[in-house]
């Protein structure tokens, strides 16, 4: 990659001869593909891979829109506005948006600052042409953590989108915010000051983040960030079906406290990797499906419950543990084989 902020695909888009200059610049100084739209009246001496259109700007910003992860217009902010104004539906999905005057004095996160990466993107332009970036995110001006961010950095799941505005809230009042994270944070320390303090209880806060893959109950108000930490391993009869398998994995994860957003993946051996039901819910899941030969298993796998009846049917002494265990890199199970139905399921958590 390219830029910090994750953005790989930007279309700048330009309805002057001054935009085409700048356009110039970025492409030469920003580190990511670059599509570059200009209108044919002021593209005499634009390069010849940039895309020419004609009178209308909508119909560009309606295609641009679903196509580039983000999107620089250079002009007016209030034209910016209006055409986007038909496609901005959510931060989570919306692509971010930055405008920049046409002497790139100035470089506007417009939209979707945080997850679409607009507040980054303005920063990074900034450093390439020198344009000032203007950020207008209240955690981002006070300088606080921001929930958001820190899901997207660490490729954490957001559980409850709602509660984001409660924490964000506080975050930027200063009131007393509680961090509780199972995975590490290295520089939460310097939102001290700040009133963000790393806890083992969210209790007595006046809110909260749980970055963890455990669930805990308290009555903070908190947003849960899910990481990626834990690998399902699954053994299962030919033909079981994915409801069955879907409702086995539910509760053991659910008797066990943990959440079923932290699944990184599910681990199975090489003989099960093609079974419908077992495939058809990594699909539904949107995991991958791990498949662990069967020599690794018998000669490399961590210490496990070692069946000979197993053994006999599919050639291996176990399936749900040590599948989970090699494909997690870990050297026990969080959850112990559970034999339940047609299914047996454990879980091995990712080391940190």
């Amino acid at each position: 990659m390219s830029l910090t902020s994750g953005l790989d695909d930007i279309a700048v888009l330009s309805v002057t001869r001054q935009g085409v200059a700048l356009a110039r610049r970025l492409e030469a100084s920003l580190p990511a593909k670059l599509t570059v739209y200009v209108t044919a009246k002021y593209a005499e001496g634009a390069p010849e891979h940039y895309v020419r259109f004609q009178d209308k700007l909508q119909p560009i910003v309606d295609a641009a829109w679903g196509k580039h992860e983000a999107l620089i217009f250079i002009g007016a902010a209030g034209i910016a506005v209006r055409m986007i104004a038909p496609h901005v539906i959510d931060k989570r999905f919306d692509p971010g948006v930055v405008v920049m005057d046409i002497q790139g004095r100035f470089a506007i996160a417009l939209c979707s600052g945080h997850l679409g990466g607009a507040n980054e993107l303005a920063r990074l332009i900034g450093d390439a042409v020198g344009a000032i970036p203007v950020i207008t995110t209240g955690t981002d001006v006070n300088e606080t953590l921001a929930p958001d961010v820190l899901a997207k950095q660490i490729g954490a799941d957001v559980e409850n989108w709602d509660a984001l505005k409660v924490v964000s809230g506080a975050l930027v009042d200063s009131r007393r915010v509680g961090v509780l994270t199972d995975v590490s944070l290295t520089d939460i320390a310097k939102y001290a000051a700040k009133n963000v303090h790393v806890t083992d209880t969210l209790d007595g806060f006046d809110a909260g983040i749980g970055v963890t893959h455990r669930v805990i109950h308290t009555d903070t108000p908190t947003i849960w960030l899910r990481p990626k930490v834990l690998v399902v391993g699954i053994g299962c009869n030919s033909g079981t079906t994915e409801a069955e398998i879907a409702q086995e994995v539910d509760a053991v994860l659910g008797e066990a406290g943990l959440s079923p957003r932290s699944v990184r993946a599910l681990a199975t051996i090489t003989l099960k990797q093609d079974e419908p039901g077992l495939v058809a819910f990594a699909r539904a899941r949107g995991v991958p499906l791990l498949a662990v030969d069967a020599r690794t298993i018998n000669e490399e796998a961590p210490p496990f419950a070692r069946s000979e009846a197993v053994f006999r049917h599919v050639g291996v002494y176990g399936v749900s543990e040590p599948a989970a265990m090699l494909a997690a890199g870990a050297q026990r199970c969080l959850v112990t084989k559970q034999k339940r139905g047609n299914v047996t399921v454990a879980v091995a958590l990712v080391p940190r």
